[in-house]
């Protein structure tokens, strides 16, 4: 029955888009994916400003990415462009006629975020801006795009190696117990890991429910905190987690977030009651993430924040 209304409304869907912005279904898709900007004549004429004093000289085309605007959607985003300057990374976003651009230094980066659902994806830059100030940038696309798009996440996690760095396989055996726990967080984590990347301590904690009530022997329970996993590597703390949404008792997607060892100021865990901890990730821009954990992976957590010590003071 679920599958049948399922197929049916994506049948209404498909007829409503196509009604509303006069292209099939197959084309208002390939609207949504991200483009590969490799010369000037390519860039949109709103932006090529930007591009006329960097491209003096004899410097290369820098690599660059264009994203779709999704102006019809519940969730609108204008059209932006992304490009990796060497020493910074910029985000231009079309405004009427003009753009406005957010310039992140490498080494001004708090984190990177990485959202996925099905094939709606979208990155999250947080850090400090050219002229000191704090700021955040999203851009959205199609998920089967994301490729153009790793290339410059990857830049930023890997700004706080050495540039010799030894090359060796990814550590993915530290994820191979958690293939009866949950075989797609396995798979979530070894994804995360990039070539080099020495796996510290690795946590996974299942989704937290609490029970509201039981009628005729029923159990009805509510989510408390999605699944979430944190992984300390010599270079990042990598955390995690599913979508709070559900799509009726389906799953799709989930979320990474990318934190440089030194842009943490402190990790710590508290008690929220008797059954729930908080772990704390505190920027050095005062920033605050949390997560919840049940108090039966204190030992773990406790493992965690010591390796981190260990790390950050050596």
């Amino acid at each position: 029955m679920w599958n049948k209304l399922r197929t049916a409304f994506g049948r209404i869907a498909a007829a409503l888009i196509e009604r509303l912005t006069g292209l099939p279904p197959v084309e208002k898709m390939k609207a949504s994916w991200a483009e590969a900007v490799k010369t000037y004549a390519a860039i949109p004429d709103v932006f090529k400003s930007f591009f006329e004093p960097i491209l003096t000289g004899e410097r290369a085309f820098p690599y660059a990415v264009l994203t779709p605007s999704f102006e019809g959607f519940v969730q609108p985003q204008t059209e932006k462009l992304i490009c990796d300057l060497g020493r910074e990374i910029c985000v231009l976003e079309k405004s009427g006629n003009t753009f406005l651009a957010q310039c992140y230094p490498l080494e001004g980066i708090l984190y990177v975020e990485w959202r996925t659902i099905l094939l709606d994806s979208q990155i999250t830059i947080r850090g400090i801006i050219g002229n000191g100030d704090p700021a955040s940038s999203t851009l959205r696309f199609n998920s089967v795009t994301d490729y153009l798009l790793i290339p410059i996440v990857n830049r930023i996690r890997l700004a706080g190696a050495a540039s010799q760095v030894e090359i060796r396989n990814p550590e993915l055996r530290n994820f191979d117990h958690w293939f009866d726990l949950d075989f797609k967080f396995m798979n979530f984590a070894r994804r995360s890991i990039l070539e080099g990347e020495k796996v510290i301590h690795a946590i996974l904690q299942p989704e937290i429910r609490t029970r509201i009530l039981s009628i005729l022997g029923n159990r009805f329970s509510r989510r408390v905190s999605p699944t979430v996993a944190s992984i300390l590597t010599d270079r990042e703390l990598i955390m995690i987690r599913e979508e709070e949404k559900q799509i009726a008792k389906e799953r799709y997607g989930g979320i990474w977030t990318y934190i440089p060892l030194n842009k943490i100021a402190k990790l710590s865990l508290s008690p929220k009651d008797a059954n729930l901890l908080v772990f704390s990730v505190q920027l050095s821009s005062g920033d605050h993430l949390e997560y919840l954990f049940r108090s039966s992976a204190k030992r773990e957590i406790d493992q965690l924040l010591e390796r981190f010590g260990e790390l950050t003071t050596a």
